[in-house]
């Protein structure tokens, strides 16, 4: 009898091992690349140039791992993504969304924010936050919420099916400057209605810490008419120019002069081969950005040391390349060169 009710513990507690290995590592894998689609409660995803490898799941917690497609060639060849619900987060305004975002992750680089999404996919918010190469998601539907963590900052186009634009970005950029300054800038966007509305910059010297406050408006009488102007910390302008042409083409922070602060490149007029910039450079003396004076057109350049190389093109295929020298904040031609692309 002994040896029989031995016989039964040994046996129950085989089946019990079984029945924990079986909750604590209930995997799935595939071999194919038939699988595209990521359920999770009422989460779908759809990766149409990656396949599912591995569905891993706890009793609150899914793990999901994608790879790129046989002749994709993707930026990411894998995904991996780690799901949970989650209860829902009341948020009275943007700032307070941005407030949370941080919280998760003090040294962001970027946060997206859509809200009052009309999409096919049903979902009516996503927030992301990204640092390093993760990126946290917060996905909303009417009646279910998901915390989403993937080594992927791209999930924006695999969630939804009609594309919308982020109503809000902000994006922190390091700008590398001379002798090893490094000047931060933070952007934020707002878009109202899928059109650019304004963005606002914060701008923090690497040199000496000077600090400054910059806004972009779009005139909403003239389309793609934009107006910067820019703030010291005490409230004082600094500039106030305006543009017509793309937004994304109006302002580029650089260390065009290479003195260790971050300098202005601002487009002047757009061109059919050719946009033309000017260039307000950090000047110590003057405590103020000053414009550079130059009697060439500034295009697309390139900044060395001492000069900078300076392309206009003529057409499609051909044009010069210039070497303009630097004279405190003038720009002098030094040489110039004809090319004919092949």
């Amino acid at each position: 009898m002994r040896r029989i009710a031995l016989g039964i513990i040994i046996i129950a507690a085989l089946i019990l091992v079984a029945c924990n290995h079986e909750v604590t590592n209930n995997a799935k894998t595939y071999a194919d690349e038939t699988h595209k689609e990521l359920h999770y409660g009422k989460l779908i995803i759809y990766f149409d140039d990656y396949h599912l490898v591995s569905d891993t799941r706890s009793d609150n917690t899914g793990i999901f791992t994608y790879k790129v497609d046989k002749g994709r060639v993707r930026p990411e060849t894998n995904i991996t993504l780690k799901v949970r619900s989650i209860e829902k987060q009341d948020f009275p305004n943007t700032e307070s969304i941005l407030s949370y975002l941080g919280g998760i992750s003090p040294d962001y680089e970027r946060i997206r924010i859509y809200k009052n999404v009309t999409d096919d996919s049903g979902i009516i918010g996503v927030y992301s936050v990204t640092v390093g190469r993760l990126t946290n998601y917060v996905v909303y539907y009417r009646d279910a919420y998901y915390f989403v963590e993937s080594d992927s900052s791209m999930l924006d186009m695999y969630l939804f099916k009609n594309d919308p634009t982020a109503n809000y970005e902000v994006d922190k950029r390091k700008i590398q400057c001379a002798d090893s300054y490094t000047t931060h800038v933070r952007v934020t966007t707002a878009n109202n209605e899928n059109d650019f509305e304004k963005a606002e910059y914060e701008i923090l010297q690497g040199k000496d810490g000077a600090h400054f406050f910059g806004e972009i408006n779009r005139d909403e009488n003239r389309p793609y008419r934009y107006h910067f102007t820019l703030k010291n910390e005490k409230g004082e302008n600094r500039l106030a120019l305006s543009t017509y042409g793309e937004f994304y083409d109006v302002i580029e922070f650089i260390d065009a002069n290479r003195d260790g602060y971050a300098d202005i490149r601002f487009l002047e007029e757009p061109g059919t081969f050719n946009n033309s910039y000017a260039l307000y450079v950090w000047d110590e003396s003057a405590n103020n950005f000053v414009k550079v004076q130059c009697d060439e057109m500034l295009s697309e350049f390139e900044v060395h040391d001492g000069y900078l190389l300076n392309w206009q093109k003529a057409d499609y295929n051909s044009g010069v390349i210039q070497k303009l020298v630097w004279d405190q904040n003038t720009l002098l031609k030094e040489s110039e060169k004809h090319y004919q692309a092949d």
